[in-house]
């Protein structure tokens, strides 16, 4: 399907995808890149982005990716802080990174019920409260992510 948008709309940005590796996460990461955007992506599995990275790449779109758990804080400030360092900025932040068990809600187990939240909910803010999305260079809470 050929998009709606200019090739060059986000030329010139900066984007963070967690979650970017694959999935959703690295379909609007894919996005972003065609339409002009320099992408970070962010993951726990180093072999899934080095793999998303090339894909990317392959395309001539610029784009990296740095290792983390989006529920870490620790983690969340290093991924922040090396995007900003490497693009020399942050203007969007994707909020992608999901936890994801294929089982029926009666055989879905109160551990891995627990862990999709902390992915998806605790994530999302862990990251989002060390977002850097503004134009003084000092984070700031709250923002406006894309929440996937």
């Amino acid at each position: 399907m050929e998009s709606p948008f200019r090739a060059d709309v986000l030329r010139g940005k900066a984007a963070l995808v967690t979650g970017g590796g694959s999935g959703i996460g690295f379909e609007i990461a894919t996005q972003l890149a065609r339409h002009g955007a320099q992408v970070a992506l962010m993951g726990r599995r180093r072999e899934v982005l080095d793999k998303a990275v090339a894909a990317l790449r392959s395309e001539g779109l610029r784009a990296v990716a740095f290792d983390g758990d989006v529920r870490k804080q620790e983690d969340a400030a290093r991924v922040l802080a090396a995007t900003v360092e490497h693009f020399g900025k942050l203007d969007i932040l994707v909020n992608g990174a999901a936890g994801n068990f294929l089982a029926s809600p009666e055989d879905l187990k109160p551990k891995g019920f627990r862990t999709v939240l902390d992915i998806d909910t605790v994530g999302t803010y862990t990251i989002s409260q060390y977002d850097s999305c503004n134009k003084s260079g000092h984070p700031r809470v709250p923002h406006h992510p894309l929440n996937c």
